[in-house]
């Protein structure tokens, strides 16, 4: 019986090592270190300015791609929160008028739902579309309540 060769692992093209550098530079952007592992002595989060000393000149560019990315997406969950509070102030009036002391008010509980959607699996994204639809409803009931003249 002939013994086969093993197969020759194939090589990844440019285009598979272009994608792998943008994955590390998303991930790169990440303050911490992965919670499962223990940061090494000396460890610094890597700055935009300074690409991992393992990066090939060629795949820096890649690399900032993912940073780029990473960076506008956490700046879009910031502006999102920020967006929430000042909604949310806004609205404080009407949610918490019929205020019971001693429950939690409507405004707080939208709110701790929201940062509990945020850090959740779900994440940031699916909490502000959440908000965005509570909302919509409390405009609704707003809107019911002053044309029967109950505000």
């Amino acid at each position: 019986m002939k013994r086969r060769p093993p197969p020759r692992a194939r090589k990844p093209d440019q285009d598979e090592i272009a994608a792998a550098w943008v994955r590390r530079g998303m991930r790169d952007l990440d303050d911490t270190y992965p919670s499962e592992e223990r940061r090494p002595l000396g460890w610094v989060a890597p700055s935009r300015d300074r690409p991992p000393p393992e990066c090939p000149r060629a795949m820096v560019r890649y690399w900032l791609t993912g940073w780029d990315l990473r960076a506008a997406v956490r700046q879009r969950w910031d502006d999102q929160l920020d967006q929430m509070k000042v909604q949310l102030d806004k609205a404080k009036a009407f949610l918490d008028r019929n205020w019971k002391p001693g429950t939690l008010k409507r405004s707080d509980a939208l709110a701790l739902r929201f940062y509990s959607l945020a850090t959740d699996d779900v994440g940031p994204d699916y909490a502000w579309h959440w908000f965005q639809d509570r909302l919509a409803d409390a405009r609704d009931e707003y809107r019911e309540a002053q044309a029967e003249g109950l505000l």
